[in-house]
């Protein structure tokens, strides 16, 4: 008889307690000074500060040497990583309950004229980066001093080995549903996703075009203004040639991605694998996406482990749409794994290429809205 399946989250043993309290007390502080010391010999360290080097290695380390369990207990929830968020802030904690165990975790006061709904990344086994937040309330600053007031909604959605899909994705529609029934119009939100959350933005498109049983039907008046997918996990399973070649320059090592994709996977039908790796998608899958999202943008870093797989898919579905201007693709010199919010990872550091880009991108999908 086999055994059940732990299904607990951020659970670990004591073992497990030590082992990581160790690695971080121990072994870390080594590694980063010796990333410290070959950082001007690494080409694609040398653009960026002291802070930002220590910075991804720290989270190189964390993901490559811990487990999930010791990963999820180290980082709470997305609840958690908001509220602290908010209590340094001193912003308001502004928080809609939905069904099937989600939240919306709003950045500064609710809104229903414009608002852009946030699916974090994580491999859906760990929470919203603390880097993702002061990101978006960069760019809900930047987006009103060009006269463009805009709610940020961040989805908590459950993670695995708690929850599996299809709940993520049920999740994202009790969201956009949620919205809905509040009054915002579908032409007045625009989608974002980082990683595992640029996933279920494209998990979220596909259900509208072949929807999943058992998981609501998404019934739009008109197509969503805009999807923005930043370094999107379209290949949960990949063996692409960068997933090796990028080891030494992403915030994330190839171990750690087949580890994590294996996690993600579990239990998921063959027939529905599409859903959770785009680029499985049989052809044609895709075909009338332009119908269900107006605009699309996606970026990637050329340095990333999930370069290959990214670019590969982002120009299929670039070719989607027709109309100038529509779908952009940006590969950003240097970047990494969700570089845009790498730079909020400490006070004060210079802005990457590709921030004003996707804010400036926001901006103009609500222009006239």
């Amino acid at each position: 008889m086999s055994a059940a399946r732990d299904t607990s989250y951020g659970n670990p043993t004591a073992i497990e307690k030590a082992g990581a309290a160790a690695s971080i007390a121990l072994h870390l502080p080594l590694v980063l000074g010796w990333t410290l010391l070959t950082s001007p010999f690494h080409h694609n360290n040398r653009h960026k500060s002291a802070r930002r080097v220590l910075s991804d290695k720290f989270f190189y380390h964390l993901t490559g040497r811990l487990n999930i369990k010791q990963l999820q207990w180290l980082t709470g929830t997305t609840l958690d990583v908001y509220e602290a968020y908010v209590k340094a802030n001193k912003l308001p904690r502004v928080v809609d309950e939905l069904d099937e165990g989600a939240r919306l975790l709003w950045i500064g006061e609710r809104r229903t004229d414009r608002v852009i709904l946030y699916f974090h990344g994580g491999a859906f086994l760990i929470p919203m980066q603390t880097t993702a937040a002061p990101f978006w309330k960069h760019a809900q600053d930047e987006l009103k001093s060009k006269g463009k007031d805009v709610g940020i909604a961040i989805l908590q959605y459950s993670l695995v080995p708690t929850a599996t899909f299809p709940t993520q994705l049920k999740q994202a529609v009790v969201a956009v549903q949620h919205l809905l029934s509040k009054g915002v119009q579908p032409q007045n939100i625009q989608l974002a996703g980082d990683s595992a959350g640029g996933n279920l933005v494209l998990q979220l498109i596909s259900h509208v075009l072949h929807p999943v049983p058992d998981v609501p039907i998404l019934v739009l008046s008109s197509p969503f203004r805009g999807a923005y997918l930043m370094s999107p996990w379209v290949s949960i399973t990949s063996q692409a040639k960068s997933v090796f070649s990028n080891d030494s320059s992403d915030i994330l090592s190839p171990g750690c991605l087949l580890y994590w994709g294996r996690a993600a996977v579990a239990g998921v039908p063959e027939s529905q694998i599409q859903y959770l790796e785009a680029i499985k998608a049989p052809e044609g899958w895709f075909d009338g996406m332009d119908k269900v999202v107006e605009r699309l943008l996606i970026t990637a870093g050329d340095a990333e482990c999930l370069r290959d797989d990214i670019v590969v898919e982002a120009e299929k579905l670039v070719k989607l749409y027709k109309k100038d201007g529509a779908a952009r693709f940006v590969l950003q010199k240097y970047g990494v794994h969700n570089d845009p919010f790498l730079d909020f990872s400490t006070p004060g550091q210079k802005l990457g290429e590709v921030t004003p880009i996707i804010v400036q991108w926001f901006a103009a999908g609500f222009e006239g809205n």
